[in-house]
């Protein structure tokens, strides 16, 4: 059997490679100099075997993502996903005085959203990003009892303590059953907010802010928490307080077939809970211009709580059964792509496939190499799925990334710093009604690794994301089948998701292929 022909069918395409050199957006050479130059066979190599199947994620670490989901949201596809937030609180100033006989007015929680300022009927006003779904959720708020330790006690703290996805359980055995907030119908508003401000004298003063979560909190159990504590050993310093005040835990639950899920920023400087108080303070200044400096007077103080130390993302998710060739990605505590190339015969036991093998022996200079994935429009079209814009494709072996996302062309590095890297991995191609129809992902200096200088053939993770830039990876707890150890933390940071044709699919213009466009010397 002659291997070049029964297994490579590599088919010359001069005509089409300089088609594609003519559409930048569809084509770009890494050694184009030689395309087309005499002595030389441009050519395209699509035959290449792949294998590919879903996964779906058990629990994953959650603690300390940069950012933090919260809310329910339910599509048609993936069914309903819960997302909670279980937080540290820090104290903004140590063993802080409170004054004389100091009464809470009232408590506000708020976290901002991501929003940005548009032009409507010639009034600027308010547009929230990163927010999924248009239907209320039930939104509570409760103190937590269960201590969130910063080292792991059972590597005699020398490691950092990871905490999972699913440790919602314990975390509702272990909460105030008071709760401090709570409402069966919340919904994110694009309104602006009004806070009062209060200075070092007690002067308030009203500022317009950017939209924000904002809730207001239970005045008596601040006042016994906080107030009533103000000279004691639970305020004196952060280690104290943590163990007096273990956390606070925003839970969301579904009250309906839909939600809202908002991914949010716990660590913005507008974010924590403010304790507004009246209090007493002596007149040191005369404020009241009586001459009396020695009386007390009433002002109005406020003290910040802020998020900050441990955070824990707990998800609920419903774990659909799907069958057949179809790859089916979701974010969060969802689902992802394992996928294997040039996973053919391997007639020696090498570990390296046959396949693979000849096509290091032909000496090509790859100008270039993508996978596409095309979109199972039969799962997604008419449904309410948020099909997700950015695929994140990575080293799964080694929990890293493929040289194409740092280099864009060989010596060309790729601006990591940039949320775009719209080469290596581009994002859904729409059609005119918005749907999505494919995903191409460039990985020319990968295949020209794994050719030409005997790279590693890894296992590839493919997994949809909030932020390509966002790649640091997170432990999957680990269960009976370790073939996915990590996984990005822009893939925890949204509810998105998507269904792809696999490699064996029936059509075959919609399987995902590997396309490896290269240049030969001529026999």
């Amino acid at each position: 059997m002659n291997l070049k022909n029964t297994m490579l069918k590599i088919t010359t395409v001069v005509a089409v490679v300089i088609s594609f050199i003519a559409c930048e957006d569809d084509f770009a050479t890494v050694g184009s100099s030689v395309i087309g130059e005499p002595g030389f066979n441009a050519s395209l190599y699509d035959d290449a075997m792949i294998s590919a199947h879903s996964y779906d994620l058990p629990a994953v670490q959650t603690n300390n993502l940069p950012l933090n989901l919260l809310g329910v949201y339910r599509d048609e596809v993936f069914g309903t996903q819960e997302a909670s937030i279980l937080s540290n609180l820090l104290l903004t100033s140590e063993n802080p005085s409170f004054g004389t006989e100091p009464v809470v007015d009232s408590v506000v929680l708020a976290i901002p959203y991501f929003s940005r300022e548009v032009l409507e009927d010639d009034e600027v006003v308010y547009a929230l990003d990163s927010i999924y779904g248009s239907s209320p959720f039930k939104l509570s708020v409760y103190e937590s009892n269960y201590f969130l330790n910063t080292f792991d006690p059972e590597t005699n703290f020398e490691q950092a303590q990871r905490y999972y996805s699913n440790l919602e359980p314990q975390i509702m055995s272990n909460i105030n059953p008071d709760v401090l907030y709570e409402t069966e119908s919340f919904e994110p508003s694009a309104e602006e907010r009004t806070e009062y401000i209060v200075d070092g004298s007690g002067v308030t003063d009203t500022v317009t802010m950017a939209p924000a979560l904002r809730l207001k909190l239970n005045n008596n159990f601040f006042q016994n928490k906080i107030l009533d504590k103000a000279g004691t050993a639970s305020l004196l310093n952060q280690s104290n307080f943590k163990n007096y005040f273990r956390g606070l835990y925003l839970k969301a639950d579904e009250v309906s077939n839909g939600g809202t899920m908002m991914l949010l920023n716990l660590l913005h400087s507008d974010a924590g809970i403010t304790i507004y108080y009246k209090t007493k303070v002596v007149d040191a200044t005369d404020l009241d211009d009586d001459d009396d400096f020695e009386e007390l007077i009433e002002v109005r103080r406020s003290y910040t709580l802020k998020f900050g130390g441990v955070r824990v993302n707990t998800f609920e998710q419903e774990v659909p059964q799907f069958e057949g060739e179809n790859l089916f990605l979701k974010g969060g505590e969802g689902s992802m792509a394992v996928i294997e190339l040039f996973s053919g015969p391997d007639a020696n036991n090498d570990g390296i496939s046959d396949e693979l093998e000849f096509l290091r022996d032909n000496d090509w200079l790859i100008n270039e190499a993508n996978l596409e994935f095309f979109v199972n429009r039969d799962y997604t079209t008419g449904t309410n799925l948020n099909e997700a814009e950015r695929l994140y494709l990575y080293d799964l072996n080694n929990n890293s990334i493929l040289a194409d996302y740092i280099l864009e062309n060989v010596g060309q590095p790729n601006s990591t710093s940039s949320a775009a890297n719209r080469l290596h991995l581009q994002p859904l191609t729409r059609d005119e009604n918005g749907n999505g129809v494919k995903y191409r992902i460039r990985v020319t200096n990968h295949i020209d690794e794994l050719l030409n200088r005997d790279s590693t053939n890894v296992k590839l993770g493919l997994v949809v994301t909030q932020n390509v830039n966002l790649i640091s990876t997170y432990r999957v707890l680990p269960s009976a089948n370790p073939e996915v150890q990590r996984v990005p933390g822009g893939a925890l940071l949204t509810p998105e998701g998507t269904v792809l044709y696999g490699p064996n699919a029936e059509d075959e213009d919609k399987r995902l292929k590997l396309k490896i466009y290269y240049t030969e010397p001529k026999n």
